[in-house]
Formats: structure tokens, sequence, C-alpha cells
């Protein structure tokens, strides 16, 4: 099956509903994209236009994000359970799971606990330790609380990190926004996210260890998350890790330098 646009999936898990994109590919291997904090399935667009031709590919709205309800609790354990109802749901099996940032802590933390459906993982820029520079202010003006035009926030997005272009953030801030009832645009993630996130008692470098399928590490050269020997180490640690330094890119690597990503994808998953 290849689809023009992704057909929009609504599963019923732990009591929410999750929006999940499947953007087609019949009986190809099974791909499943998971976002960072704040983002949502539609971040992945064109990287998986690129690689629906090989798999089939998913893209998951994290609970409170994109249009998945919103809980009571924002965690990897609570991520947990999310993926593994959508993954049980779906029928996937032997897949290839894809996570940024905070997608990628939940991906080790679903392959640590059920390796047997996992094929192989990618974890982009996060790992069991946050490097000290991702608690500093993000660059550029503060944030308003909401918008005025998605030309507005896009060029807000460009002035934060100009790598990915001021096109492709208007394109991805059409997709990022919604509208009060007061007519103001504010990001489509429920404020909830934030008010109710907390760290689950979880020992990263335990769960890296406890996973078994081929792993490749990617990171940003200029990434404010994820330090360099923090990315080598959880290569070497990995029983079969690999890292990658993708070149112009900070933290958002398919959106910074998609090229380098795909091709670091081309060769560990041999498409």
């Amino acid at each position: 099956m290849n689809l023009l646009r992704p057909l929009d999936l609504h599963l019923r898990v732990n009591g929410l509903r999750l929006h999940v994109l499947d953007w087609g590919g019949g009986d190809r291997t099974p791909l499943l994209l998971l976002h960072g904090f704040t983002g949502h399935a539609h971040a992945w667009d064109t990287l998986s236009i690129a690689l629906q031709p090989h798999f089939h590919v998913y893209a998951l709205d994290a609970r409170g994000h994109g249009d998945s309800d919103p809980a009571d609790a924002y965690n990897a354990i609570a991520a947990f359970d999310d993926i593994s109802g959508v993954v049980d749901q779906l029928g996937l099996r032997a897949l290839v799971l894809v996570g940024l940032s905070m997608g990628g802590r939940n991906a080790m933390y679903f392959t640590s606990k059920r390796p047997g459906l996992v094929q192989k993982l990618v974890i982009v820029d996060i790992g069991p330790e946050l490097s000290p520079r991702a608690a500093a202010a993000p660059a550029g003006p503060p944030e308003p609380e909401s918008w005025d035009s998605i030309e507005q926030a896009a060029q807000h997005l460009y002035r934060a990190n100009p790598n990915p272009g001021i096109h492709y953030y208007r394109w991805v801030v059409s997709q990022s926004l919604r509208e009060r009832p007061d007519g103001a645009l504010v990001w489509a993630w429920h404020p909830s996210i934030k008010e109710r996130r907390s760290p689950a008692d979880v020992d990263w470098w335990t769960v890296l260890r406890a996973i078994t399928p081929p792993t490749l590490v990617l990171r940003g050269e200029g990434s404010p998350v994820l330090d360099r020997d923090v990315a080598e180490r959880m290569a070497k640690e990995l029983p079969r890790g690999r890292f990658v330094e993708i070149p112009r890119a900070v933290h958002t690597l398919h959106e910074d330098n998609p090229e380098a990503v795909l091709a670091a994808l081309k060769s560990f998953l041999a498409f």
C-alpha cells in the first residue's frame, strides 16, 4: 500500500485516545517513529516519506501531544504502556523503533522491557545523562504565550536554529498550532505535559545495558542535550551499539540535516 498522505488512526489505549499516522507500506518491516517533548507525529513527515518505500512507517503522537489525549502522568513508564498498547493493537513484530529526545528515552525503555519485538533501535540525540547545557535558556527572544500567525511562530523557531530553513519551519508550524476559542494560535501540545511531567525512577545506564537488539546512537554535532563523550560511552556499553555524529545539526537531527540522517539510517538499516 502506497499513500499520498498518511492515514489517521485513533487507538484506545489505557483509557486514552492515541493518534497514529500510518504512512502505509503493506507487509514491509514496520518502523515506528517517536517524537520529542512538545513535538508531534507530523514532525516526522519528511523522513517518513523517505522511509516509506522501504518500511511500513508509523508515527505516534505521545499522550498529551498532537491529536492524542492528555493524561495524568507523563514519564517513560507511562509511555511504555502506551507504546505497548499501540504495538500490540497494530500487530507489529520485529519492528524498527526510532525515537528522538523524549521519544528516544521512551524507545530505550520499551526495548529494554520488550526486546523480542524490536529488530533494531535508533536513539536520536538523547542518552542516560543530559548535558548541563540542556538546562540553559533557549537562544533568541522569549516565547510568547500565543501567536498571531504561522509566520510569526516560524520566524521564532528559525531565529533559534536556522538549520532546517524558514520554508521547513513554515510547513511544520502549520501542523503544530491549534486555534483557541478566543482565536489565538497556540502549540498543539496540552498544557498538562509541562504541569504533570515527572521523571520516572529509572536507572538509564542499566536500561541501556539491557537493550539487546542492534542500536544506533545519533548525535548532533552541536547538540546541547547529548554530549559526545556520553554518546561514545553509550555505543560501548550497548551490547550491539554503534555511534554516528551528524554534522551541521543541533538536536532535531532529521530536520537540521536530513540527508546525513537518512544516509546513517540507510547504512544501519541496510536499505
